[in-house]
């Protein structure tokens, strides 16, 4: 083979590649019901608490830990399944009558409990936080652990 017939190949290989992320993507944007405000609020907690949460391993010395796994491989990805499933159940027949939408409420609970994560990883960090800040999550996490 000349050059310029691999240069092709491997042209030809990252035009699929591109194509294949932007296809994948747009399928995912499109499950999780687009992208607006509220998934944006997420989106952006999601990489802090995995940052924050990647610090406090390594202040920990056990960034290879099994809850660091699952936290980062199983959890994360749940998060936005979870939310793909509202999304649907938003969309199906048997909940128009009601002004309720799942996805939303899915993401607001998703937001507290990623901002409580993140507080935590910062408290061990030694981050001191203000009462009321503490208090206000803790509430809204009771509330949500009563719901369930």
């Amino acid at each position: 083979m000349e050059g310029r017939e691999i240069k092709n190949i491997f042209e030809n290989l990252l035009n699929y590649l591109h194509n294949l992320i932007f296809w994948l993507s747009a399928g995912f944007v499109s499950a999780i019901g687009g992208i607006d405000g509220d998934i944006r609020v997420l989106f952006t907690l999601t990489i802090i608490d995995c940052i924050t949460g990647f610090l406090k391993a390594i202040k920990k010395r056990n960034v290879l830990s099994k809850k660091m796994y699952i936290g980062f491989i199983l959890r994360k990805p749940a998060i936005y399944l979870a939310i793909m499933t509202m999304n649907q159940l938003d969309k199906s027949s048997f909940l128009n009558d009601i002004n309720i939408s799942l996805r939303v409420s899915m993401i607001t609970g998703c937001i507290i409990m990623e901002s409580i994560s993140i507080m935590e990883n910062l408290t061990k960090l030694g981050i001191k936080f203000p009462g009321i800040i503490e208090n206000i999550l803790a509430v809204k996490k009771e509330k949500l652990d009563k719901e369930k």
